[in-house]
């Protein structure tokens, strides 16, 4: 890598680690207070923190010129793994969570999967989107890598 390329990279860290601290910021406290005194449209706007971060993270990729990188894709399926592992456990084990949060963070789940989905087909095309999961094609007999 070229000394520019490593500021360029230096500076897309930057920008992006500044926006998702930003919005975890934001979103923690208001889904936190949404959960504990059942308001739904505090744990929505959580939910919709977080997606404005993730348009403002793709915002600065189209600016970089890049693409998310394989360790980011990685920590956010990890992330959201565990994010879904922690709403099941919770519903299951506290009664009032579940009567208070589990409609707005059911939808919230579906929202920030609604956002990705929306943006690999913006950015790649409906087929592209699909074939980068099909992966069952590649196994087929008759077909070369």
């Amino acid at each position: 890598m070229t000394p520019d390329n490593d500021l360029d990279a230096s500076d897309r860290h930057a920008l992006v680690v500044a926006i998702w601290f930003a919005a975890g910021v934001v979103a923690a406290p208001l889904y936190h207070f949404g959960a504990r005194v059942g308001a739904p449209a505090f744990m929505l706007a959580a939910f919709a923190t977080l997606i404005a971060a993730f348009a403002g993270h793709v915002i600065v990729n189209v600016v970089y010129a890049r693409a998310f990188s394989a360790r980011e894709l990685a920590l956010v399926l990890a992330l959201f793994a565990a994010g879904l592992v922690a709403f099941g456990v919770e519903t299951l084990h506290s009664p009032t969570f579940a009567a208070r949060a589990f409609l707005p963070t059911s939808l919230g789940f579906v929202a920030l999967s609604a956002a990705f989905v929306f943006y690999l087909v913006a950015k790649s095309g409906l087929r592209k989107a699909f074939e980068g999961f099909d992966v069952i094609r590649s196994f087929r007999a008759g077909t070369r890598a």
